[in-house]
Parts: structure tokens; sequence; C-alpha cells
């Protein structure tokens, strides 16, 4: 045999020894190693939820109103009759404060009243006229129309016709004309007074269109005047809340940039849904120095008591309508009756006072689930 095939069967042998050597020597060190895995049965842990209990009360039921106020009464200043605007009429401008009674405009009524007394020379002739005939007819009623005539002044106001005596004398003064010229008159004593326009109310002129010098026409308007005593606010509330307002009531508005505070009253309630919203307008007054139309006011309405309600955090909540209650150690999912739900609770009933009611973390809960209290 030669000298390198010896070598090379010697170099195996030796390499199986040492392989089998090992696997010996790896088993029985395995064999007289101890497991540290525990043969004790696992203990299943329960999770532990906090729960309070909640028994039902009477709470005074506020509801939050916001809005813009507006004047309560708003009005455009027209004219009735047409004329030049004169120099000594108010200097109408926007934002001028006039009190009720105030002149504001003065229109050129001479015109006017050459007219007026010329209607009422024409009166007084048809009367001397038929003074002959009536004290020829009817002696007992001469000397009351007679001191009638003599009491007659063109540039004064028009005095009453003297009352007839009977049926016979009234056909006859009608049938001069009398009551017809009498009547015209008055109308025209009427129109003379609607050439000077005053103040309808206190308050503020927002809008003015003429100046002196200017021609006016009949129906023309002048300016717009807003009364700054009272003011309008339009609030939406929720339809289902409508049932605890009623007129009457009082709220408490304030204005958080001024810092300042009022009190209101509900004076009607809108009938109009909103579609879109579900909402419904109520119309709150309120008076008081510092307001001013445009303002934007927040406040509370104190609405009818909620009896028997109980109050829950809202963030306990499944949905609107439902919540965990633990039962003989089981979660279990409640409906309950929403009534309103304000910033961080929701007033709710339905609910049992010994009732567990799960006000901890809901993540990973679910009905069914096996819990400790």
């Amino acid at each position: 045999m030669k000298k390198g095939t010896r070598k090379n069967i010697i170099s195996a042998i030796i390499t199986i020894i040492i392989l089998l050597a090992g696997l010996f020597i790896f088993r029985k060190f395995s064999s007289q190693k101890e497991s540290t895995v525990g043969s004790a049965e696992v203990k299943k842990e329960l999770r532990t939820v906090k729960v309070d209990y909640f028994s039902g009360e009477d709470i005074p039921n506020t509801i939050e109103v916001d809005g813009r106020i507006q004047a309560y009464e708003r009005v455009s200043i027209s004219s009735k009759v047409t004329g030049v605007m004169e120099e000594n009429s108010a200097n109408v401008r926007e934002g001028r404060y006039f009190k009720k009674g105030d002149l504001l405009y003065a229109i050129d009524d001479r015109e006017a009243i050459f007219n007026l007394q010329s209607q009422k020379s024409a009166l007084f002739t048809s009367i001397a006229q038929m003074m002959p005939d009536l004290k020829f007819d009817y002696e007992e009623a001469f000397t009351k129309w007679e001191k009638y005539l003599s009491g007659f002044e063109v540039d004064q106001p028009i005095q009453p016709l003297p009352d007839p005596t009977s049926d016979q004398e009234k056909y006859f003064v009608a049938g001069r004309n009398i009551y017809n010229q009498y009547y015209n008159i008055k109308s025209l004593e009427t129109r003379l007074k609607d050439y000077k326009i005053y103040a309808p109310f206190s308050g503020i002129v927002t809008q003015s269109n003429v100046f002196p010098g200017s021609i006016i026409s009949p129906g023309q308007v002048l300016a717009t005047m807003i009364n700054t005593s009272v003011y309008e606010m339009t609030s939406p509330i929720p339809l289902n809340q409508l049932k605890y307002i009623k007129t009457g009531q009082s709220v408490k508005l304030e204005s958080r940039e001024l810092g300042q505070d009022w009190t209101g009253r509900v004076s009607r309630i809108g009938n109009q849904i909103d579609p879109t919203t579900q909402n419904i307008p109520i119309y709150i007054t309120v008076s008081g120095r510092g307001l001013t139309n445009g303002m934007y006011l927040q406040g509370t309405l104190s609405g009818s008591t909620l009896e028997d309600v109980i109050k829950l955090p809202k963030d306990i909540f499944l949905n609107p309508e439902t919540i965990y209650v633990v039962k003989d150690s089981i979660v279990r999912a409640k409906e309950i009756e929403s009534i309103k739900r304000v910033s961080d609770y929701v007033l709710v009933r339905g609910l049992e006072p010994d009732e567990a009611v799960v006000t901890g973390s809901l993540a990973g809960l679910y009905e069914g689930q096996k819990v400790k209290i």
C-alpha cells in the first residue's frame, strides 16, 4: 500500500472517532440537564375596571343662547308731500341722536297754506250766501249760523259747523255744499301738518338721504332711524329644548369683549324650523346702557327644572344612548334615555341607583367580558 493512501485512511478514521465521541458527550449532558419550564398551571388575570354609582336628582335646566342684537324699532322716514326742504330743518346726519318729537325736516308749506286759506274763504262765502234763505225758511237756526260766521277766521283752524236742529235744516245746508267744503278744509289742515316731520321715537339716525334745498317728492325716503332704548336678539334653539322654554323667561346676557352683562326676556318663540339644523328661533328683548346695534351677545336661559335626571360624564358613552355597566362581574351594554348634552356631561334617565356604571377607560373593553371591579 502506498504511503499517501494509508495516511488518508488514518485521517478519515480519526475524524469519525472524534464525531462519535462528540455525539456521545452531547447526549450524556442533555439527559442530565433539568427543564426550567414550570409544570404549574398558568393563572389567567381578570381586568380591573373602575365603576361608579349614580342616583337621580332635580337639576335646573340652563340653555345657552347667542346672537347679534338689532334695534326693536327701525323706521324709514318718508315724505307725504312735495316741496323744497327748508334751511331750518335739523342737521340730520348718520349717528346723530334725536329725542322723540324733535323736528327733523321742514318742507316749504307756503303754497299749501295759501290753498287752505282760499278754501276757507270759499266756505265763508257759501255760508254768507246761504244766510238770507236760512233766515226766511229756518229762522230758529239763523242765530247760531250768524254766530259761527262772526267767529270765522281764515288764518285759524276751522271750527266745527253748528249742529242742525232738524232734518230739514240739515238737508238745506247740505244742498248748499257746505259740508263738502268743510271736510275738504279739514283734509287740507291735516295734510298741512305733514310739512313738518318729527322724530317718532328717541334714537339715532342710521342713514340720511336729503339736505336743505333738496326737492322732496311724496313717498321719498328721507332717512332711516332706529330706537336705541330696546333691542332684540334672535337665537336658534335645538328643537328638543323647546319644551323647556316659554315667553317671559329671564335671560342672562353678556358681552365678553366689553365685560358687561344685561338681563333680557323671551318675547316670542318662532314657528319656522331650520330644516338643516333642526333649530327653532327664539326672540329675546333686552335694554340697557352700553348696548349697540349689531353687538354680539352670549348668555344662558333658565329653562324648566329637569326632574329625576342623572349626570354622567360624556366620555363613558359608546354612542349617544349606550353605556357599559357591570352585572355579576360581566360587562353589559345598557340603553338609556339621553335628555340633554352639555359641555362635559350628559343628563340621562333610565339608570337604576344600584347599577355599576363603568367610568374608567373603555379601551379594549367589550360586552360579555368578565372583569373585576
